[in-house]
């Protein structure tokens, strides 16, 4: 009777293990379907995660968790930057994070002007510290939806710089690891 009680107590705590990790999400999780909600769902995600460190493993790990919100150029660029970084001692690609636009990000950001275009969305994203608002927006967001799934297109810096330009435009690397 006891052996009947603990197999079938084992089995009812691996059933709910499993339910609580298929239940667990590793990427960003949006609960809505317009377009603030998706903006404001990965930057809620995104910051938090973000401020572990900005290691190349760490930037690996977290575009392997949000590769389906961009979009599938942008993703193969945004990995090709890490492949080739991760390769060589010198820095080659982007010495910034790419969503944020600084190497010291706020630990908080807000989601402020959104604005619709021929293609989709681009929403401004503000860097928010001791309460107060940027004055001016650390990168504007392009993203648009298909079949009912948003991605990012492109993140459009201070200067007129964006990522795409950036990423296209990475130096060869001199000195492998």
């Amino acid at each position: 009777m006891k052996v009947l009680f603990m197999r079938s107590f084992g089995s009812v705590m691996l059933a709910i293990f499993a339910c609580s990790l298929l239940a667990q999400t590793n990427g960003p999780h949006y609960v809505g379907n317009s377009p603030n909600d998706f903006v404001e769902g990965f930057y809620s995600w995104y910051v938090p995660h973000n401020m572990s460190g900005d290691s190349i493993a760490g930037r690996s790990k977290h575009l392997r968790l949000i590769r389906s919100e961009l979009s599938p150029q942008l993703a193969k660029l945004l990995e090709e930057d890490s492949a080739a970084q991760a390769k060589c001692r010198d820095l080659i690609g982007l010495d910034f994070d790419p969503f944020l636009y600084t190497q010291e990000p706020a630990q908080h950001y807000k989601v402020g002007r959104m604005v619709q275009t021929k293609t989709g969305y681009s929403a401004y994203i503000y860097r928010l510290e001791s309460g107060k608002i940027a004055d001016q927006p650390d990168v504007i967001a392009d993203f648009a939806q298909r079949e009912g799934h948003w991605y990012f297109v492109n993140f459009h810096y201070p200067g007129g710089s964006d990522l795409l330009t950036q990423l296209k435009s990475r130096s060869p690397c001199t000195t492998p690891r």
